[in-house]
């Protein structure tokens, strides 16, 4: 009989369990991020953009717009040198690299970085990641 017990006991443990992975499974959506990074047009290196698919991060030549540009806690712009170093302040940020691949447009080459998180909504995903616009209408 004793025998018996335990194992339903640990039978309703185990479902219990798997029933609560589920649950936060429910909760928890995956949010992903594309790094793009451009040949710059008159000098050496890459124009780095992030690419969240909520708005434009360019216009139609390129340019990064300075209100999407990301900066610091205190507000100061920040100057991502390389790929590398944009894939450093993402996986800071709590994202996962996923994927890369490059693709040309005219004679430019672009690289492109897929990077995910898991969050319970977009705002969560892209806590601590501020730009220029989201700082001053945080800090009004």
């Amino acid at each position: 009989m004793k025998k018996y017990l335990i194992a339903c006991l640990l039978t309703s443990c185990i479902t219990l369990s798997f029933a609560q992975s589920r649950i936060d499974e429910d909760r928890a959506r995956r949010y992903y991020c594309e790094v793009k990074g451009i040949e710059k047009e008159l000098s050496a290196g890459l124009k780095i953009i992030f690419d969240f698919g909520d708005k434009a991060s360019y216009n139609i030549w390129g340019d990064l717009s300075s209100k999407l540009k990301f900066v610091d806690e205190s507000g100061e712009y920040i100057k991502f040198n390389s790929m590398i170093d944009a894939a450093n302040y993402m996986v800071e940020k709590g994202w996962f690299f996923q994927q890369a691949y490059s693709s040309f447009y005219g004679d430019k080459s672009i690289i492109h970085w897929i990077f995910y998180k898991d969050a319970s909504s977009f705002e969560e995903a892209r806590k601590g990641i501020l730009t220029k616009e989201e700082y001053k209408k945080l800090n009004n």
